[in-house]
């Protein structure tokens, strides 16, 4: 059975899909709202140390202690990759349990590096962020080598984070006293 092979977070996480879809997700003059609102909120706590909340999570975001920080989180960057890695794991497991494919032993590696010069005034001639992120994904399933391959170009182009990655995404933003 496929729930037998999904781990206990990946259960969790599907039994929220299937509470969700009859709440957050209900019927709504016969369609199926599909918008997720977010609302993430960031304050800083001290030194270089930031409180991010979203919902009921809270997590710490700091810098190096090389930077002049107490390293008690990963920095905005590593949340990106995090945020990119986290989106195909679960992605994975969605489409899985969408197309009744048992998957299991997920695991992906976000790599990239980030350039400071820019931030730090010494050169414009790179971007301040990733130029590239390179994501190692390895499962085991009964797909074939090419059905898998497929299965990841799918998972790439449906996991909100990684569109946002991968995509230009606009933002706005609004100076507030």
């Amino acid at each position: 059975m496929l729930l037998e092979k999904i781990s206990k977070s990946g259960f969790v996480f599907f039994m929220c899909l299937i509470l969700l879809s009859d709440t957050a997700f209900g019927q709504e003059d016969g369609n199926k709202n599909t918008i997720y609102d977010v609302k993430a909120t960031i304050i800083e706590l001290n030194n270089r140390t930031l409180e991010c909340s979203v919902r009921n999570h809270k997590v710490i975001v700091d810098q190096p202690k090389s930077f002049g920080a107490d390293d008690l989180g990963p920095t905005p960057p590593e949340m990106l990759a995090i945020s990119c890695g986290s989106c195909v794991a679960s992605t994975i497991q969605f489409i899985a349990y969408q197309r009744q494919i048992e998957v299991s032993d997920i695991k992906v590696i976000v790599e990239g590096q980030v350039d400071f010069a820019k931030a730090m005034g010494i050169s414009d001639a790179s971007r301040a962020g990733y130029q590239i992120l390179d994501v190692k994904i390895s499962f085991q399933s009964t797909l074939s080598a090419d059905e898998k391959r497929e299965f990841i170009n799918t998972v790439m182009e449906l996991g909100a984070a990684i569109d946002n990655t991968a995509n230009e995404t606009e933002i706005n933003w609004t100076l507030v006293d």
